[in-house]
């Protein structure tokens, strides 16, 4: 029967909903027979222990299955309160009736017959729903393109189970129902977003072609769940070949990842890994050193006018910094290593065989080479001498060996790098024992270059958040200890350090195989908060949304003081009118936002303030800084402090940029003083 009315459509998903149920049902009998089953055996294990070897493989199925039929019911718990999103009526070249094809989050097939009622979204027919609106369509399955025709196009919003509504798509319409879905409120964390993926974004997350991936996002353009869904499928386009385990995201903090923790749930797959750039570095170095985070770093930019540090970081965040040191370790590898005579009793090896043992290790990392070097000398002595080395002769060998490449650490090498350039001041301790954030990967990528490193081979996809606040020396890293497939998503706009920035040619100097795409459209922010963004950071290449909204508010107060009050004020008129979930007071800095808390904790309203050291991201208002809110999206926002004092210098502008790009809805800026100049005249 083909499905027209609206009638009809509810009664279709009503049938479904009743399949669901029931599968739902059977799925938590096997369950409870599973866990009824697993007392049994573990009973009888206790008053038969010499049979438990035996019997601990079943025990192990029998908990298996037991909470795989747990997780499916789960999933058929979701797929009950919105088991599809989407239809396409398609009718393949050849075929006489055309297949209405529901397309979900996840697949649900017919219990008795196995004939797919609901196609999962990254199946190969339902891309046609992404790619193409009524007319002539085609997809790729296993067996080759499948060409056709789909006669209908049509999306349904199916929330808590109830047909909300339901419209026959084409592109302007699918841009109307796109807005509605921007202009709700945003949710306590990321949600998915395959109801309303654009047709750019889907070439993006069905590419399996690229080595080397970077997409360059605009705020707001949705880079960060669209990287998410990529991974979503690629773990179903290869899930024999590849788990969640087999991926690793390099998240930029804990907030943003806790952020971010529910879209790969709700798309029907496990979390996979994920940990810094801080955490890998530390992991690299062995644990020997102490150094700065990143947070740190950008903190004490923000708040320290040493025109010296920033120059530092600045040189280290260039692709300078990575060339020289490439020129250093082959200036190393040519200049470190000095032979000499070495006598070992009465045998004397000559310096010209001690070069010829060292050359003929050059397959190994220069610092690699002495025990190799010991044990072929050890080989000379034999072949030539007839005499064989004890314990004590191996010792002498070692040492002597060793002197000749001046008894070098890795430390030690690095802190002459910058002589060696010429360049002695940049190169300072942070604190006693403390290296400054970028120090630590020059020492680790010198640490590769010098003595090698165990790549991470278990590791199939590596992705990459927030790109633009990595450098050259960093991806280097990257590029010799990850030997996979790369996903790399950011905004060069959104740089915690715009004075040294990381750039496309950059990285595809580093990652020449790389692949660049761009996502230009901005979907978070209204029209009005986006020209305000633009006055700040000027990128032509963003397009906005045509979603309107409230302009930015701006307050101008007498003293802080007042500014104070207002801010307050603020906050109340948001927890009165519930209209909204969540509210960001962004502050230029942790220890700015800190110290707004003590003034706001006199609110009866509920603030939290997240830092650093956070590791959950909770909704209502929340007080953060402008790093640490990368990423996320808030309904409103307000932007305290804004004076031309504050937000003049580069890193700070783009400190505001970020912040105020935070906004879905609403803006707020206040300042007890002269606001910057770029923000006086915003077009209307």
């Amino acid at each position: 029967m083909q499905i027209i009315t609206e009638k009809e459509e509810k009664e279709h998903l009503a049938i479904i909903q009743s399949r669901i149920t029931a599968m739902m049902n059977a799925g938590r009998e096997l369950a409870n027979k599973r866990a009824a089953d697993l007392l049994e055996q573990k009973a009888y294990v206790r008053d038969n222990r010499d049979e438990k070897a035996i019997l601990h493989q079943s025990i192990v199925q029998t908990a298996g299955s037991g909470e795989a039929a747990l997780a499916k019911t789960r999933q058929l718990g979701r797929l009950l309160q919105t088991p599809y999103f989407g239809r396409i009526d398609f009718k393949a070249t050849g075929q006489t009736e055309e297949q209405p094809i529901y397309i979900g989050v996840c697949t649900l097939k017919d219990y008795d017959t196995g004939v797919p009622l609901i196609y999962d979204w990254r199946s190969p027919v339902s891309s046609m729903f992404y790619d193409f609106e009524t007319g002539e369509a085609s997809y790729e399955a296993p067996i080759g393109n499948v060409a056709g025709e789909i006669s209908l196009k049509r999306q349904y919003r199916i929330k808590n189970g109830q047909l909300e509504f339901m419209i026959d798509t084409a592109a302007p319409v699918f841009d109307e129902l796109l807005q509605q879905e921007l202009s709700v409120s945003s949710d306590e964390k990321m949600k998915n977003i395959v109801a309303t993926i654009q047709q750019d974004q889907h070439a993006i997350i069905r590419d399996e072609t690229s080595q080397i991936l970077v997409i360059q996002g605009v705020a707001g353009s949705g880079k960060t769940s669209i990287a998410l869904h990529r991974i979503a499928f690629l773990l179903y386009r290869h899930r024999d070949t590849l788990t969640s385990k087999d991926i690793l995201i390099i998240s930029p903090n804990k907030v943003f990842a806790d952020y971010i923790s529910q879209v790969l749930p709700e798309l029907g797959e496990e979390n996979v890994p994920e940990t810094s750039m801080g955490l890998l570095v530390d992991e690299l170095l062995e644990r020997k050193y102490v150094f700065q985070r990143l947070f740190e770093q950008v903190t004490m930019m923000l708040e320290n006018t040493d025109d010296a540090f920033t120059k530092r970081v600045n040189y280290k965040s260039g692709f300078e910094f990575l060339r020289q040191l490439n020129e250093y370790v082959v200036w190393l590898n040519n200049h470190l290593f000095k032979p000499t005579t070495i006598t070992v009793g009465r045998f004397v090896i000559p310096a010209a065989v001690v070069m010829e043992k060292y050359t003929a290790c050059h397959r190994l990392p220069l610092l690699k080479r002495g025990p190799e070097m010991a044990a072929a000398l050890a080989q000379y002595l034999f072949y030539k001498h007839r005499y064989e080395a004890d314990t004590k002769d191996k010792t002498v060998l070692k040492r002597a060996v060793a002197a000749m490449f001046g008894n070098a650490n890795i430390f030690r090498l690095y802190k002459e790098f910058f002589k060696w350039t010429g360049q002695p001041t940049m190169f300072k301790m942070a604190a006693a024992k403390v290296l400054e954030y970028l120090d630590a990967f020059g020492l680790a990528y010198l640490k590769i270059c010098l003595e090698g490193v165990t790549v991470h081979r278990k590791v199939k996809h590596l992705l990459i958040d927030e790109m633009q606040d990595y450098s050259p020396v960093q991806y280097a890293m990257i590029a010799k200890i990850f030997p996979c497939k790369i996903t790399l998503l950011g905004d060069i706009h959104q740089s915690l350090n715009p004075g040294g920035k990381i750039d496309l040619d950059s990285l595809r100097k580093i990652f020449p195989q790389s692949q660049q795409v761009t996502l230009n459209k901005s979907y978070r922010s209204t029209m009005e908060i986006l020209r305000l963004a633009q006055q700040i950071i000027h990128n032509p290449a963003l397009v906005p949304m045509e979603r309107h909204g409230q302009p930015p508010v701006f307050f101008r107060a007498v003293d802080e003081r007042q500014e104070l009050v207002h801010i307050q004020q603020l906050i109340t008129d948001f927890t009165q009118q519930r209209r909204c979930k969540s509210m960001a007071v962004i502050c230029k800095t942790e220890t700015v936002a800190a110290a707004l808390m003590e003034t706001l904790m006199e609110l009866p309203a509920a603030v939290q303030l997240l830092t650093d050291a956070s590791h959950r991201f909770t909704d209502g208002v929340v007080l953060i800084s402008a790093q640490l809110s990368k990423g996320l999206e808030f309904d409103q926002v307000i932007v305290p402090f804004a004076t031309a004092a504050n937000y003049h210098t580069a890193i700070e502008k783009s400190m505001l940029y970020i912040a105020c790009t935070r906004a879905m809805h609403a803006l707020h800026i206040t300042a007890a003083g002269p606001l910057p100049a770029y923000l006086e005249n915003i077009p209307p």
